[in-house]
């Protein structure tokens, strides 16, 4: 085999209430495209998900995985930084059993921090930043031959010191609708990946059908419509300025309707239940010469699949008319994530886009046609005060209240690689906790730090992250439904889920009605 691709989750986590969990069981939305792009090269290869791998044959057995496969080279992706201790240790493990096989990073996470991991971990040789498509394909070649690699864009790699080739490759729309983002037959054991890893993260030791249960999850998995951003949000290492910098990306790129309709297809057929389009490419006066054709698509076509669609701006009564429309729509919803009630909050952290009212008007729309909508929060922005955090725990209660199609979600924010916040901290009167990649790969070895109630910052004048956590705990954890039940009910409740879970009651029930189902099926 040419390239065989790794993809490894962050395997230990603990969160109190629902106890040890893998985290990044959804791989980036691009790697199997970039499968597709090599094999359309002729090139061999094939994505195997270490989570999967350790689900069917009880545990990962690397050795073997490459005595089977006999890659000559094999890729990882470190996209997101939480895979930054377990995506090295892997590739340590890859170097001790066969050093002349080589190992390739790439991601966000890889390609900001490329010459710092490859100035101190010998097991990585070489790193793509940014877009992969055309430099992976250039890299085989080389690699296969005569291993020159001084012309191979976007590539970072070892010869005597750290080299850096310029980013010169970034992919446009033809390349973007030419590749099949949804074929699932490159991936080892997909059917498994399907039933069990089409979501976020996965609780350690409970079994699939009792997981979708407790949490309502469903088989889900993202379609692709483009790559880039407009805006310059605070706190995402994805946002404008960090597309400049990782992926020399100056501007959105957005496939066409048709190719991103043939992925939501391809998605039923594989099994799926639930489809996310998960961010909003499109500036707002074009976003509907896209979505209405693409719902009429989605008609036209008859794929009953539920999907969620974020929408960075309030959408259009068109928009929201032909959203109805869709077989799938009395499951499906709108996201918007309006950040705060404050609106000069939102403004000091680059992310107003509507004022309150808009946000209202756009609801009420929303609650006329009959579409549902999620609208999401977060705690921890830079500038935020006490007063903040109560009014937007009783912005939130105002808005269930007025509306019955509404669902308010908040989350903790997190500094991320390359964000305007670890870029530049004095400017939001902040103190990063975490700004190298050795400081992430620290922080990420240790199985009790998680993402849910730490910043990775300390902000100036502001609430503490102690202090955050203890509110989001009291007002905001879905898990048990706070901003609707008192938070001493809800803090009884967290002890009593966290005490279940280490005295492993609930796999142990898990286990009895596991059992129970398989004896007597018709009583499931």
């Amino acid at each position: 085999m040419d390239l065989l691709l790794l993809h490894v989750p962050k395997f230990n986590n603990y969160y109190k209430p629902i106890g040890n969990f893998s985290f990044i069981e959804l791989p980036p939305i691009g790697l199997l495209g970039l499968a597709d792009f090599v094999r359309s090269h002729h090139r061999t290869t094939k994505i195997i998900h270490l989570g999967v791998e350790r689900q069917v044959a009880g545990s990962i057995d690397l050795d073997k995985i490459i005595a089977e496969q006999q890659p000559a080279m094999i890729g990882l992706d470190l996209h997101w930084h939480f895979q930054a201790f377990d995506v090295i240790e892997t590739a340590k493990k890859i170097k001790r059993a066969r050093p002349e096989i080589a190992v390739l990073l790439g991601g966000f996470t890889a390609s900001f921090f490329a010459e710092e991991i490859l100035r101190n971990f010998d097991c990585v040789d070489f790193i793509i930043r940014g877009d992969a498509e055309v430099p992976l394909v250039k890299l085989l070649q080389h690699h296969l031959g005569d291993q020159i690699y001084d012309e191979v864009p976007n590539l970072a790699f070892r010869n005597g010191t750290v080299r850096m080739n310029p980013i010169n490759y970034v992919a446009d729309r033809e390349t973007l609708d030419s590749i099949c983002y949804t074929d699932f037959t490159l991936m080892k054991d997909y059917p498994v990946f399907v039933s069990s890893f089409s979501r976020y993260m996965s609780l350690n030791g409970l079994s699939q059908p009792s997981q979708r249960r407790l949490f309502h999850w469903k088989k889900s998995y993202p379609l692709m419509l483009g790559r880039g951003c407009f805006y310059r949000c605070s706190y995402c290492g994805g946002s404008s300025t960090a597309q400049k910098i990782i992926n020399n990306r100056t501007r959105v790129c957005y496939r066409s309707v048709e190719p991103v309709l043939e992925s939501l297809a391809d998605l039923q057929r594989f099994g799926f239940e639930f489809a996310h389009v998960p961010f909003d490419p499109m500036p707002p006066e074009e976003a509907d010469e896209f979505y209405l054709p693409f719902f009429e698509g989605i008609v036209e076509r008859g794929i009953p699949l539920p999907m969620e669609v974020e929408r960075y701006c309030i959408p259009s009564r068109r928009f929201i008319r032909a959203f109805r429309t869709i077989p799938g729509s009395d499951e499906s919803f709108v996201t918007l994530s309006v950040h705060s009630q404050s609106e000069e909050l939102r403004r000091k952290n680059q992310l107003y886009r509507y004022s309150n009212e808009e946000l209202e008007n756009g609801l009420s729309v929303m609650e006329e046609e009959g579409v549902n909508c999620v609208v999401f929060f977060t705690c921890g922005l830079p500038f935020e005060t006490e007063d903040d955090l109560r009014g937007m725990a009783e912005y939130q209660a105002k808005l269930r209240k007025k509306f019955s199609r509404v669902r308010c979600k908040t989350s903790m924010i997190e500094i991320e690689p390359c964000s305007e916040l670890s870029q530049h901290p004095d400017h939001y009167q902040l103190v990063p906790r975490r700004m190298s990649f050795a400081d992430y790969y620290r922080y990420h070895s240790c199985p009790s730090r998680n993402h849910f109630l730490e910043m990775g910052y300390d902000r100036v004048g502001c609430p503490d992250c102690q202090s955050v956590s203890h509110f989001f705990c009291d007002h905001f954890c879905s898990h048990f439904r706070t901003g609707r039940i008192p938070p001493l009910a809800c803090k009884a409740l967290c002890g009593v889920a966290g005490a279940m879970w280490r005295l492993r009651m609930f796999t142990a029930l898990d286990k009895v009605v596991s059992q129970w189902q398989h004896e007597d099926p018709g009583q499931a």
